[in-house]
Order: structure tokens, then sequence, then C-alpha cells
């Protein structure tokens, strides 16, 4: 509690977007009524649509910016607020009165944008947390955020006033954040990292194209019935993945970031596919079952891009984040456009295959890769020891501080930065600091890359 004691308003926040996201995701009446091509959730597939424009220009913007925030910039949240409030009353006017067809596809459009500011900037705020929390911290949100939407079951008319108070309330609060001072990454995750990001968007892809084609097959029903069947699955499997990620939390320190992946996300999703592909059908297990790996996917996501940011200084936290959701959703997109009866045994059995062979080759790999850079790592600082009698030279070579270089030989034997403040009595701020200028000196834009030249180094030493 004392951790989070200082987050209360950006978890207060969150909730709130939780609550707003599954109000309008979950609307049984609405997806039938904004259904614009038979088949089809329309409005699902063109939120999505929006949403990966939006994150296109954000990456973007942020891969030309290093170390530039969305969080810091006061104009996302008039954004994300204005956006969502048209949005939410285009989408949400159909179950009131006539609508024209323009109208209700340029507030699903309108709401992926507006969501893209609020994927980012969540990320964002959440990074400056101990990330070995936000497993946790994550997962109460998604449980408040359902707590919030199940009245609207019972008094579907509430619904859309809800979800503008939600949306205000969620700007509001992220905007107080975003004016408490933090850096990114105070505290690295517990979580082995051996995933990089192309390992990492390789996973939300396949992750997403199991989704958009279990919502079309589902949701983009023409039955009403088959609707609300659908969206029952879905926050059946948001609960499930909620509980999940509190596995994981207490698990992260025994199990690397691919494994949390292989154990949580994979066999959930693989399995739905494979159930649903056998049946011919999806049904309310299965759908669940699929959506709930996903969703914890989806929302380590955030855990993982904070994770890889930490570790490189945070300049790249924005991009990483943006590049990630841009190719979930993408794929999202591009399953959803799969027609509904081909989303039947065939296609989904392919999905599967290809998902559970994908993911085995890449285990195989980052263990391989994980195993030479032990090996290294110990090689590179037995050369440096063997080195000691002989450091100016090294030192000199590359111009390190006495305590650069004692961080440089902590870097090598891949302590966190946290451990390193610990033994160094010395703030992580002032290690980050410290890395950044070995890094520059170095001429080297990771510890991995460090450790390559180092090893070099006191070989030739």
């Amino acid at each position: 509690m004392p951790v989070l004691a200082p987050f209360v308003v950006l978890i207060a926040g969150s909730i709130a977007w939780w609550g707003c996201h599954y109000l309008l995701l979950w609307n049984a009446e609405v997806a039938a009524s904004d259904a614009l091509v038979a088949g089809y959730d329309s409005r699902f597939m063109l939120s999505v649509g929006g949403t990966v424009v939006a994150l296109g220009a954000l990456a973007l913007a942020s891969h030309r910016r290093p170390g530039f925030e969305f969080a810091r910039w006061l104009p996302s949240y008039g954004a994300f607020l204005t956006l969502s409030i048209i949005a939410l009353i285009l989408v949400f006017a159909p179950l009131f009165a006539e609508e024209p067809a323009p109208l209700i596809a340029l507030g699903a459009v309108l709401s992926g944008i507006g969501n893209s500011f609020a994927l980012v900037i969540y990320g964002e705020l959440h990074a400056q947390m101990e990330l070995r929390v936000l497993p946790l911290v994550f997962a109460l949100e998604a449980l408040g955020g359902i707590a919030l939407f199940l009245p609207s079951l019972a008094f579907p008319p509430a619904a859309l006033p809800a979800s503008l108070a939600l949306a205000v309330i969620c700007a509001l609060c992220f905007l107080r954040s975003s004016r408490t001072p933090g850096a990114i990454g105070s505290a690295l995750g517990t979580a082995g990292i051996d995933m990089g990001l192309r390992a990492l968007v390789v996973l939300a892809i396949l992750t997403g194209i199991g989704y958009g084609m279990a919502r079309t097959f589902t949701v983009g029903a023409a039955s009403p019935a088959n609707v609300f069947d659908g969206l029952l699955s879905e926050w059946i499997g948001s609960s499930c993945a909620a509980l999940f990620l509190i596995t994981a939390f207490f698990l992260q320190k025994r199990l690397s970031m691919f494994e949390l992946c292989l154990l949580f996300v994979v066999p959930f999703v693989a399995t739905g596919l494979l159930l649903a592909s056998l049946r011919g059908s999806i049904a309310i297990v299965p759908a669940a079952i699929n959506h709930a790996g996903f969703a914890c996917f989806f929302i380590l996501m955030w855990y993982f891009a904070a994770m890889l940011s930490a570790h490189d200084g945070g300049k790249r936290l924005t991009f990483t984040i943006s590049i990630l959701f841009l190719a979930n959703q993408a794929s999202q997109f591009t399953g959803s456009l799969v027609p509904a009866q081909f989303s039947n045994m065939l296609s989904m059995s392919l999905v599967y295959l290809i998902l559970v062979v994908s993911m085995g080759f890449m285990y195989w790999r980052s263990k391989t890769n994980g195993a030479r850079g032990t090996q290294a790592a110990g090689t590179a600082t037995d050369n440096i020891s063997n080195a000691a009698g002989n450091a100016q030279p090294w030192i000199a070579a590359l111009g390190l501080s006495p305590r650069e270089a004692e961080i440089a030989a902590l870097l090598l034997k891949r302590t966190p930065y946290r451990q390193i403040s610990e033994e160094l009595f010395i703030s992580e701020n002032t290690v980050k600091t410290h890395v950044r200028n070995i890094y520059k000196k170095s001429n080297v834009t990771s510890r991995e890359e460090l450790l390559e030249m180092l090893a070099t180094l006191g070989q030739d030493a």
C-alpha cells in the first residue's frame, strides 16, 4: 500500500477508463444497432481502424522525438476527452433515435482515435510506478472497470450518461497524475528480460488476429442472442485475465517475460482457437478462454514496454507502447475482416498452428540466445577481472570515471538499477544518469552492445 499511495488518483482514473471502455465495448444493444454490414461488428471494426491510424501517427511522432511523452502534453487530454464525448453520443444515439449510418461510422472512428491517446497516456503514467507492482495494479483496475460495467446490465439506459461521466473523470485524473513528477521505471520489474521488441510485436500480431476473427464470429452474428453470448464470453474472459495478472505478479520473480507469455497467454489463446475450430463454431466457453489469454497479453504489453524502456533509460517508452498496440490493433482489424463463414475450423486451426509453432521457435531462440548471453557475460566479467591489474588503460579507453567503471561492471552482471543504487548507496536517478553517460562514451545504445565492447576491451587489456 505505501508503494501505491502516491498513485491513488491515477488508479481511480484508470478504473474510470476501463469502465467507460467496457460500457461501450460490451453493450449488446449498441453492437446490434450499429451493425452497418450484416455479419460484422461494424462499430468495433471502424473503432479499431481509427485506433490504427492514430497510433501510427503517435508512433511516428515519438520515433522522431525520443523522450517525448504525450502524458506531459496538455492537448492530449483535450483530444481524448473531446473525441470520447462526441463518439459516445454518436455511437449510443441509435438506442434513442434514428441516426444516419455515416454518423454512426464517424462516432466509431472518433472513439478509436480518442482511445489511442488513452492507450499511450495510460502506459506512460503507469511506468512511473515500481514496475514489479504493475501486473497487480492492472488486474485491480480491470476488475474495477468490470464492476462499473455490471450495473448497466440491469439498467441499460444508464450506459450513456455513465460512460460520459467516466470519460470526464478519467481525463481529469490522468491530467492530475501527469502533474506529479516521476521517473520512468523508478524500479525495474523482477521478471527477466528475454524478449525484445520484435518478439513482442510478433506475439501482438498473432494474438490480435485470433481475437479479431473471434470477435467477428461471435459479435457479428445476426441473432441478438448470439451477440449477447459473444459479449458475455468477453467479460468473463477479461475477469479471468485479471486473475492471471494477479498470479503473474506473484510468479514474476521466478519467470521471465517469455515464460509469462507462454504460461498465461499462448495456452489460452491457442486452446480457445483449437476448441472453436474443433466445434466449427465459437461457444461461450472457448471464446472466454481465448479472450482471457488475449486480454492478459493486451494488458501485459504496458508492463513489458515499461520494463524494456526502463532498461534503455526510458527514452523510447512512448514509441514502444505505440508500436506494440499499433501491431495488435492492426492485426485485430485484419482478423475482423475475415468473413464469418471463413472464421471456422480451417482458418482458426491455421492460426492456432501458426501461433504454437511461432512461439515454440521464438522460445527456443530466446533460450539459446540467453545461454550465449550468460556465457558472454561471464567471459566479459572474467576478462575485466583478469585485467584488474592493468585497469587504467581500460578505463582510459572509454574515458570512464571511477564510479562509471563500477557501474559498468555491475551492468555486465545484469544487475537491476535498483540493486546498483543499493549497493553503491546512490539514487536510481543517479544510476540512470551514469548509465546514459557510459552508453554515450562507449557509443552504444544497449546493455548487450556494452557487454560485447567491454569483453573485447578486456581481452585486449
